[in-house]
């Protein structure tokens, strides 16, 4: 009886806690920023990185212009560590009121 008691409670403490999970795409937690990685192959160099992350940066100011308030570029640095084949993209988002047709 003891282990059907502690059953029990180990399957309602999971369907609680299961019910208390967002059901949406984006949690209630999104704070507005997106961040982009970009790995180019070995060899590549700190300008070839930097040139498609200026490529990435063009894209978030023209293509995503209605939800994309600003971004920043960092070439040579990444979460994978510091190599010249490494970059990332930064990109602020507008507030979600100001967000036009984007879903």
């Amino acid at each position: 009886m003891r282990y059907l008691a502690v059953y029990i409670l180990l399957v309602c403490v999971v369907g609680f806690l299961y019910l208390r999970l967002p059901t949406a795409y984006l949690p209630d937690e999104d704070q507005g920023i997106l961040l982009a990685q970009i790995l180019m192959p070995s060899g590549s160099t700190l300008e070839q990185t930097q040139a498609v992350a200026d490529e990435v940066q063009r894209y978030f100011q023209e293509k995503e212009k209605e939800a994309v308030e600003s971004s920043l570029t960092i070439s040579g640095i990444g979460f994978s560590g510091r190599a010249q084949n490494n970059g990332m993209v930064f990109a602020k988002l507008k507030d979600w009121k100001l967000r036009i047709g984007r879903i």
